[in-house]
């Protein structure tokens, strides 16, 4: 008498919960990828927009300070032009090129909360890390961006030099050491006032925008 075979056990079937589950699970994963990849793109973006304001900035602005030299428009013309037009050109470059730097910090601390999310969700360890490494390991270099300021801010300082030679040109028509001192001593007086006011508040809007992107 032979043994009757043994059931088969029936294959478990995965229960419509556990499917609807791994398939969100799924698609979070997708939508966390694509905000990843955008937040990247964005930052990028950014950056190649701050280089471009720079250059378009400084060659724009240098080439009409160079032209106010050998122009022949009148002095009244040219003094507002250099010591108003060219340095407030500047500062608003400048200012433009430390909102694309704020776009492209927060994107970056974007990238970096994004990171995390995929890092729990993949359940794998640090799989993707290098913003978060940047955001908390405090590497954030200053110099650049302070040298970027000075050569944009350079221009008007230039051009502001160059309006107080037209200006006492204007009010000193003969040679008058005195005249002239008094001229120049106001017009340095002005731009002093002015650059280091602006150099200040751009300085405060840096650091404050950098502490809250890069804090430990």
């Amino acid at each position: 008498m032979t043994d009757a075979p043994l059931p088969t056990p029936a294959p478990r079937k995965a229960t419509a919960g556990g499917v609807r589950s791994e398939a969100a699970s799924s698609a979070a994963l997708t939508a966390l990828l694509a905000e990843y990849s955008s937040l990247r793109a964005e930052s990028l973006q950014a950056i190649s927009n701050r280089i471009q304001i720079m250059n378009f900035a400084f060659t724009s602005l240098a080439v009409v300070t160079a032209a106010m030299l050998t122009s022949e428009l009148s002095r009244g013309i040219l003094i507002p032009a250099c010591l108003i037009f060219v340095p407030g050109a500047a500062k608003a470059s400048l200012l433009i090129w430390l909102g694309e730097y704020h776009r492209s910090q927060r994107a970056g601390q974007g990238v970096a909360a994004v990171e995390r999310r995929i890092n729990s969700a993949l359940g794998q360890g640090e799989l993707l890390g290098w913003e978060s490494r940047l955001v908390s390991s405090g590497t954030h270099m200053g110099y650049p961006y302070i040298a970027t300021a000075v050569f944009i801010l350079s221009t008007g300082v230039l051009a502001e030099s160059l309006g107080g030679y037209f200006l006492a040109e204007a009010l000193a028509p003969e040679p008058a050491l005195l005249g002239n001192l008094a001229i120049g001593g106001a017009v340095f007086l002005y731009a002093l006032v002015t650059e280091m006011v602006f150099l200040r508040f751009f300085l405060r809007r840096w650091r404050a925008i950098r502490s809250a992107t890069h804090s430990a």
